[in-house]
């Protein structure tokens, strides 16, 4: 994938993150699955499984997420000094 290419995917993924209907949407996701962690009963070890790997999966979805924006950061910056490289290389001659 091209530098560009991961600016705009990161470009993207900031956009995604500061939505606010998928802040309330991630929020309530997450409350929902805190309240039903705290009112599962004790003896169904399945349920609170499926509980934990719920909080899991939707924590992974976010770093991944995340990840896509610290990406383009790094990407931004790598064309950053490539376009210096290409002035500088441009003035030598």
């Amino acid at each position: 994938m091209s530098l560009e290419d991961r600016t705009i995917r990161a470009a993207d993924a900031r956009q995604l993150l500061e939505n606010p209907m998928f802040v309330e949407a991630w929020a309530a996701v997450e409350k929902h699955l805190n309240m039903q962690a705290l009112t599962c009963d004790s003896d169904n070890a399945q349920k609170a499984l499926r509980i934990v790997i719920s909080q899991q999966l939707l924590a992974g979805v976010k770093r991944e997420i995340q990840r896509i924006v610290n990406d383009g950061v790094v990407a931004e910056v790598q064309l950053s000094e490539l376009e210096q490289k290409r002035r500088f290389s441009v003035f030598k001659r």
